[in-house]
């Protein structure tokens, strides 16, 4: 059993998790400590973590050391950007809170995200990165709508981390399968990280979560060109301006009745390979 830290009084404890990447372009870095303070300043109430490699040893050895599978894939990972996500996974389901990577800003307060009579009925926040209805033409996506994960805010303990580790775990060594090696000598394209551990892998375990909090659900369909934000069960879905504030700003897309996008993502793209 995963160890999880409880927060009864609050479903989405007042925790900002951000995980330190070295990839990152030194002038993005001296940037990122001003969005660092932005997220402080605009959240009064909550703690701030940046989280390190040593601090992730620490993290891990107190609450997975009865998982040895999840330790051991997480230290066979070679690609940064497969262990950030693995990662940021592992810490909500543990801790719950919001995770944002460091090419974040937030534009409002957390606390205002949501309807303050919505805020004690929803356990995880997340919000679309792709709707065709927006852009026909995608060329980074493989699904018509696609989940960001660059910003996800959630109870602790909520079933989409268990069934998102499952499915990295699974489709981690598939991977190496397919390459006739062990984990730690996988070689990731940038595909293979977004399909075993980033967007691709977590819209589709999105899919079928929301798919089991409302059988009517109807896959991409029900997501198409999301204009306000649609509740399913405790989970709350954002359009695409939610998370992705270029787009307010270079688009003139705005959510109706004049809300602004909650976070501004600066795509510094450290992990990839062609970034």
């Amino acid at each position: 059993m995963i160890g999880t830290v409880l927060y009864p009084e609050i479903p989405i404890p007042k925790r900002i998790w951000q995980i330190f990447c070295p990839l990152v372009k030194t002038e993005f870095l001296r940037e990122s400590s001003l969005h660092a303070n932005e997220w402080i300043s605009m959240s009064p109430g909550y703690t701030y973590t940046l989280v390190g490699t040593p601090e992730a040893e620490i993290f891990l050895a107190e609450h997975f050391s009865d998982r040895p599978d999840i330790v051991a894939t997480y230290h066979a990972l070679s690609n940064y950007g497969s262990r950030s996500d693995m990662l940021r996974y592992l810490l909500l389901y543990v801790y719950g809170g919001i995770y944002s990577d460091i090419d974040t800003r937030p534009v409002i307060p957390p606390d205002t995200w949501l309807p303050a009579d919505r805020r004690r009925d929803v356990n995880l926040i997340v919000a679309l990165e792709n709707d065709e209805a927006v852009d026909p033409n995608p060329k980074d996506f493989v699904y018509p709508v696609q989940f960001c994960q660059w910003t996800v805010a959630a109870a602790p303990n909520h079933t989409i981390f268990q069934r998102m580790i499952n499915r990295m775990l699974t489709s981690l060594q598939d991977l190496a399968d397919r390459q006739h090696t062990t984990l730690d000598k996988v070689k990731f394209s940038d595909f293979d990280v977004v399909n075993t551990t980033g967007p691709v892998a977590w819209t589709e375990v999105m899919l079928g979560l929301l798919k089991d909090m409302n059988p009517k659900f109807d896959s991409y369909g029900d997501l198409v060109n999301t204009k306000t934000t649609k509740y399913f069960g405790d989970v709350a879905v954002l359009p695409l301006s939610g998370f992705r504030g270029e787009w307010y700003d270079e688009w003139g897309l705005s959510w109706d009745k004049g809300r602004r996008p909650l976070v501004r993502h600066f795509f510094a793209g450290g992990w990839k390979k062609d970034g």
